[in-house]
């Protein structure tokens, strides 16, 4: 049987020593070139200009002015809003969006009442088409009309639509525009589902 000599040890366990670094190093790099590869088909990814989308309104408005400083949650009024919303957009052209909730007092009173949000047109001065973003966001601003219990309320309602990443979307109604009855607050919801053409 051979046995090694302490230099051939030596030797031997600084080539395994050697060889470790470098595997450890080879797969650092990999691992390092790999992500960096793998980031580059998002990144690459084209908007879309044809897409639908609809999802929820969940959402509360409390019941103070807009320039409120302080607020006590124990005791301010809150109205609950939900229901639903849908967005179409053609070829880089908002073809439909419309949103309808319930809106009422979290007591249960007796104030209990629906809002439309219909004919929404796009700013004039927006000549870009809507786009969707590669990370599912789009933003859109014009004006719309508020109804209340079916009938219209408020037209002509400057507003900002805003979905963020696919999941979210954020209504902002100007306040001077619908009387301070949203108080000045923006309508939250969800996105439940989108199809991208």
């Amino acid at each position: 049987m051979y046995r090694l000599t302490e230099r051939e040890l030596s030797v031997s366990g600084n080539t395994i020593k050697i060889t470790v670094v470098a595997i450890t190093v080879t797969t650092i790099l990999t691992c390092f070139i790999g992500l960096a590869f793998a980031q580059t088909p998002t990144a690459t990814t084209k908007p879309a200009n044809t897409f639908s989308m609809n999802g929820a309104i969940s959402s509360v408005v409390l019941g103070m002015p807009p320039n409120t400083k302080t607020v006590d949650m124990s005791t301010v009024q809150k109205f609950i809003l939900s229901g639903d919303w849908n967005m179409t957009v053609d070829k880089g052209n908002l073809t439909s969006f419309a949103a309808n909730f319930y809106t009422g007092p979290v007591d249960g009173g007796i104030t209990n009442h629906t809002h439309q949000l219909s004919n929404f047109r796009v700013n004039n001065s927006n000549i870009v088409p809507i786009q969707l973003t590669p990370d599912k966001s789009v933003s859109l601003s014009g004006i719309l009309d508020v109804g209340w219990n079916g009938k219209k309320a408020w037209n002509d309602v400057h507003t900002n639509v805003v979905i963020s990443k696919g999941r979210t979307i954020a209504i902002s109604l100007a306040d001077k525009d619908t009387q301070s009855h949203f108080m000045g607050q923006q309508i939250y919801g969800i996105v439940k589902r989108l199809n991208i053409q």
